[in-house]
């Protein structure tokens, strides 16, 4: 939730918007976003109150922070430069929600990311459940009924669905047993599509079930916040990242025409000093992000060379390691500013093969 020196939360409603169903996802940070972790992808699906696909939307969200496990999300920091801000796409998204009832493959999780990201611009939206909705099941597969209907709930999971009609909960698993497909898992628009052709055989399944009118009702009648501020352009993943392909790619061919290019150019941020040739025992390093290998197993490899991993940046720090050299988490700010060097792991890698300077 918001810390007390955000701004307080805006009350006025307009309007709702058009009735149906809003299948989001999200990708993330991390697990917790009342602590921190942002939203750096949206996928959106808008479905009509039949489950037919109207409209859908995407884009890649900037974050000034480190993006956590870049190993699921696929998603560097120089993929978010050009991206909007949430605050760019909050009025938008609004457009998108409002009057429609939240659908999400664990709709508890993004309907945290979502109500975090609104918070933080002061904004209080009205997607939440209803506790009696909890019972949500189907006692059994052949009385075709789902028993409770959650009235006061604006928000439907199919994942929670999918436990009760079947027994399982990825979105694999439930998608598997319809044979929908999912070529692109992990990107936000891939897995919302997933997540609607999904809801859609749930209510061919469950045609009557009063759950679905309920919700409707629900989230039609939900009074959202009227958002205010400029709208930006969303930039979609597929677009964006064959651009940046190409882009690296160019400078990548550019530099090793002009002689001296290696891949090593690539594993440092241009916007910092050139690093060292070698360490040195006694050099005090910092890493930041995700790294492919334990931070606990790099402290100790570090330190049986004699080298300290800081908790923070200094002066004194020789060199920061990032899982992505153009993070813009709180220490490679901090590192750009102090002029330090920041290397990748595979940089840190091979100059640890290289020997240090003792």
């Amino acid at each position: 939730m918001p810390s007390p020196t955000q701004p307080p939360v805006r009350s006025s409603a307009q309007p709702s918007g058009t009735r149906g169903f809003a299948v989001v996802d999200f990708e993330t940070t991390g697990l917790v976003p009342e602590r921190g972790d942002r939203a750096i992808e949206i996928g959106v699906v808008l479905l009509d109150p039949d489950g037919g696909i109207e409209h859908e939307d995407e884009t890649l969200i900037h974050v000034r922070r480190d993006l956590g496990m870049q190993s699921l999300h696929r998603i560097r920091a120089a993929d978010l430069r050009q991206a909007p801000e949430f605050d760019g796409i909050a009025r938008q998204l609004r457009g998108y929600l409002a009057g429609r009832v939240f659908v999400a493959h664990n709709a508890a999780f993004d309907s945290r990311v979502l109500r975090c990201e609104y918070a933080r611009l002061g904004y209080d939206v009205p997607v939440h459940d209803d506790t009696s909705a909890r019972s949500d099941h189907v006692p059994a597969l052949r009385d075709d009924a789902i028993t409770s209907h959650g009235s006061g709930s604006t928000m439907l999971c199919t994942m929670r669905l999918g436990s009760r009609l079947f027994g399982v909960r990825s979105l694999a698993d439930c998608c598997r047993r319809f044979h929908i497909g999912n070529p692109d898992a992990h990107s936000a628009l891939s897995d919302a599509r997933a997540t609607a052709l999904l809801l859609h055989e749930y209510m061919r399944m469950v045609p009557d079930w009063p759950g679905w009118a309920a919700r409707l009702d629900a989230a039609e009648r939900a009074p959202w916040p009227r958002i205010d501020g400029d709208i930006a352009r969303w930039m979609p993943r597929p677009s964006h990242m064959a651009e940046r392909e190409r882009t690296f790619n160019d400078d990548y061919d550019n530099a090793v025409e002009a002689g001296g290019g290696t891949d090593a150019d690539f594993d440092v941020d241009p916007r910092t000093p050139a690093p060292p040739t070698r360490l040195r025992e006694g050099d005090r390093i910092v890493l930041t992000g995700a790294m492919s290998q334990r931070r606990a197993d790099w402290v100790d490899d570090l330190a049986a060379m004699g080298i300290t991993v800081w908790p923070s940046v200094t002066k004194k720090v020789r060199l920061v390691v990032a899982a992505d050299v153009d993070t813009e988490s709180t220490k490679a700010r901090k590192a750009r500013a102090y002029n330090i060097p920041i290397v990748s792991e595979r940089w840190l890698k091979a100059a640890l093969a290289n020997g240090i300077d003792i």
